[in-house]
């Protein structure tokens, strides 16, 4: 792989314009080297035209001197790229090839315009008729070559049609001398009509050019894309197989819970549930990154009441803000908004969870949400360490992160902020940060106020903690460690459970139990390729009947396919006890 100096970089990302002419006239100089031999055969052509004519008119010693000299001129103009530039045209050599090029057509003109010049004769008709043909012959012959570059022509033409214009004027008296007017309008034309043939040249290269920016830009894009794909199935694969032992993990230790009763005791396994929750944190922040990026992510709008966020997000962040003596103050008002609840309280918890590890021991969180117009402002205050405005951009930026002492160990893995940026831009909805170093930051977001929806219209409150009437639950999970766990939950949830490793096995099963089951839960990739869906979707058809389901899955993207099955909810892993009791409670309590 070739390098450039730092001097070049910089002066190609300073004016990129002068770099496109540059690559034009990098081009232009290979043309001119590769047509450089037709155009030597047709001037030589013309030399021994002119030769034969000096020969007739009986002038042999002059006719001697033009053949030597003008054929030396010839040589010279094939003889200088491959003396001039022996390896080829280069980027570092081709503005000398073009110069030295444009100099040897200049004092070719000079030198054909002094033998037409030594050879005029006013009174002679011949005379007269050779080098007027001189004159014009060569000038139009050099625009061959010189159409890729137009400064060879014009030293070319210069150099002989003003010189033999105006001695023509001088020396030819009578009608003859309007030739020499004639010649210089001949002049003007080869002008216009060179500049035209550069221009037809440039935008020749110019098309070349753009065609094989195009292709590298493509290419470009594939290598890109693939990259992407690759992350994206990378994440999806791993994010299954890391949320299993995870999931097996959460499941246990609600259950061990239960079961302990000494102080010591729970206090070791609020500090095992804790590095649990830091592992299952860095885990989701991946999926939903990769989520994402996939497009995976739906939004589904409806009218809510911020209140309950609020509380919610208090009750979550209040031991975190206690163990580090923050003030955590929460203000709300009993406004409703139309937006997704679930994004809009991931938005806000990553906006609270930055202000939360980043602010001083002792300092102080706020939280609001108050109605200004047409909006509800959601904002989270701190007096943390702020960010220099240099650094705004960064923070934005996925897996970047700022040093900061008050941090402390869990550091995580700078996709906060990231995540909250592309929720914004889902949800159509405006960001706002600022920061003042050593003062703190204030981040916000606008949703659309909305009046409150008529009594009755959203879903009643549920007791996380009723689960009745012993429901029969069929339990379907090839990992044998979540398995294991999530059967021991379940039963001490008061649920009746039919554990199974895969299809065939809840299926057999199932017809030895004597009542029908009442919930269906099932990982959605189960061992050797056998689909959960599908799993779900046999299990019904074997009670005749839509039993409500329950989908766990590991993976990032959405699925087509479950939006046709009726009563599912699909929860990612790893899922928290908690949410999982309170969808069973939920689905268990709809009249069926």
């Amino acid at each position: 792989m070739g390098c450039m100096t730092r001097a070049a970089i910089d002066n190609a990302s300073d004016d990129p314009f002068a770099e496109d002419v540059g690559a034009l006239h990098l081009e232009q100089a290979r043309l001119l080297v590769e047509r450089t031999r037709m155009s030597c055969l047709i001037v030589e052509g013309v030399v021994i035209y002119f030769t034969a004519l000096f020969i007739l008119a009986g002038d042999y010693t002059f006719a001697a001197s033009w053949l030597v000299v003008t054929s030396l001129l010839v040589g010279v103009v094939y003889l200088y790229p491959r003396l001039a530039i022996p390896d080829g045209v280069t980027p570092d050599n081709h503005r000398r090839y073009l110069r030295g090029h444009t100099v040897i057509s200049g004092v070719t003109g000079l030198v054909w315009t002094g033998f037409a010049i030594a050879y005029l004769d006013p009174t002679s008709l011949l005379s007269l008729f050779i080098t007027v043909n001189m004159v014009s012959s060569i000038s139009l012959g050099g625009m061959l070559p010189s159409a890729e570059y137009r400064p060879t022509f014009l030293a070319l033409a210069t150099g002989m049609f003003l010189p033999f214009s105006l001695y023509w004027l001088i020396t030819v008296d009578g009608p003859a001398r309007l030739i020499g007017l004639g010649l210089l309008m001949l002049y003007g034309f080869g002008l216009l009509v060179s500049a035209r043939a550069e221009l037809q040249t440039l935008e020749s290269l110019a098309a070349r050019r753009t065609r094989e920016l195009t292709n590298r830009l493509r290419a470009q894009n594939r290598v890109i894309e693939k990259a992407s794909a690759e992350k994206s199935r990378f994440l999806a694969a791993t994010s299954h197989d890391m949320s299993q032992p995870l999931q097996a993990q959460g499941f246990f230790i609600r259950a061990i819970r239960r079961t302990l009763d000494r102080p010591d005791q729970l206090a070791l396994l609020d500090k095992i549930e804790a590095s649990w929750k830091n592992q299952q944190s860095l885990l989701q922040a991946l999926v939903e990154t990769a989520r994402l990026d996939s497009g995976a992510v739906t939004v589904k709008p409806r009218i809510f009441n911020i209140t309950p966020v609020m509380n919610d997000l208090r009750s979550e962040f209040a031991a975190s803000a206690r163990d580090k003596s923050l003030t955590l103050s929460v203000q709300t008002q009993d406004v409703f908004v139309e937006s997704d609840p679930l994004l809009v309280t991931r938005i806000m918890r990553n906006l609270l969870s930055n202000a939360v590890k980043f602010t001083q021991t002792g300092g102080r969180v706020e939280l609001t949400a108050r109605h200004e117009g047409a909006v509800v402002i959601l904002e989270v205050t701190d007096d943390g360490p702020g960010v220099s405005a240099r650094e705004r951009d960064q923070i934005f930026e996925e897996y970047v992160q700022l040093d900061n002492p008050n941090a402390g160990a869990r550091i995580g893995l700078g996709l906060g902020l990231p995540i909250v940026r592309q929720l914004v831009r889902r949800l159509d909805l405006e960001l706002r940060f600022d920061s003042v170093p050593g003062e703190g930051t204030r981040a916000s977001i606008a949703i659309p106020h909305r009046a409150a929806p008529p009594a009755g219209s959203s879903a009643p409150a549920v007791n996380l903690h009723d689960i009745r009437d012993a429901p029969l639950v069929v339990l379907v999970e090839d990992e044998p460690a979540v398995r294991d766990s999530l059967e021991i939950l379940l039963t001490m949830w008061g649920c009746q459970v039919i554990a199974a490793g895969s299809g065939d096995e809840a299926v057999r099963l199932l017809s030895w139990a004597d009542d029908q089951p009442d919930m269906l839960i099932s990982d959605k990739r189960l061992a050797q390729g056998e689909s959960g869906l599908e799993t779900i979707e046999r299990l019904r058809g074997e009670v005749l009947g839509d039993v409500p389901a329950i989908l766990l899955t590991g993976d990032i993207h959405s699925f087509e396919t479950a939006a046709d099955i009726a009563d599912l909810t699909i929860l990612t892993k790893p899922v928290e006890p908690e949410q999982l009791h309170a969808v069973l409670v939920g689905l268990l309590g709809e009249p069926s």
